[in-house]
């Protein structure tokens, strides 16, 4: 049975602490360097991470953020089971359910490929004839699938994405730049062996729940004005 890490804020501001106690909101993460992972004394913290707690502490709200396969944190976070989820980039079906926030961490979205390889993603016979791969759960995958890409690799993170490419299971994947870079720092693997190509700038939002934000109308509000600070 899968149990969560939680992580819970504890460093509340002072006007906070003197005010009338907020209820804790619960929001739900993914592992996913360098946005959000496991450090070596077992604590959870990442550049998405530090700023979500940054924002929520200055708005003095109490919280706790847990870690969950990024399919299941968007499944809780639609049922109401927590009340958001990071990080995420914009996509038109999260909008029936979420409101996102303010650009928490940038992204782009890269094709690699070996470093050798003459395929271009960009031309109209790469969509047929390429087999590619993009994590499970993610909007890469999502778009691949929808556009008919000969997806061939889906597997739980873009780390290990990353490893199964390296191994020669796919001509191509399409990931996130700073995750697919955190991964090749954390298993020693040269960047140069690789080829890349901009997909596109896929900056990265926190998204909290509609019936949630109904309960606080000026949730968000106050959230976004923190972001820049915070980041």
């Amino acid at each position: 049975m899968h149990v969560p890490l939680k992580i819970v804020a504890t460093a509340l501001s002072l006007a906070a602490a003197c005010a009338t106690a907020l209820e804790p909101i619960r929001l739900a993460t993914h592992d996913q360097a360098p946005y959000g992972t496991y450090m070596p004394d077992k604590s959870f913290d990442g550049v998405a991470v530090r700023v979500v707690g940054c924002v929520l502490n200055k708005m003095g709200q109490p919280f706790s953020i847990e870690v969950f396969p990024w399919e299941r944190a968007q499944m809780l976070a639609q049922r109401g089971e927590v009340q958001g989820f990071f990080p995420a980039t914009i996509k038109k079906e999260r909008l029936d359910w979420f409101e996102p926030s303010k650009v928490i961490a940038d992204q782009k979205w890269i094709w690699y490929l070996p470093a050798n390889s003459k395929l271009d993603p960009l031309a109209p016979e790469f969509k047929a004839g390429a087999r590619v791969g993009a994590h499970f759960g993610s909007n890469r995958l999502k778009m691949l699938e929808s556009e008919n890409y000969n997806v061939v690799l889906k597997p739980q993170t873009d780390e290990l994405l990353l490893l199964a490419f390296k191994l020669g299971r796919a001509d191509a994947i399409l990931g996130g730049d700073l995750a697919i870079a955190a991964a090749m720092n954390e298993h020693g693997i040269d960047p140069k062996a690789f080829r890349t190509v901009v997909a596109q700038d896929s900056p990265l939002h926190a998204y909290f729940g509609k019936k949630f934000l109904l309960s606080d109308p000026g949730f968000l509000k106050r959230f976004d004005s923190f972001v820049v600070g915070c980041r």
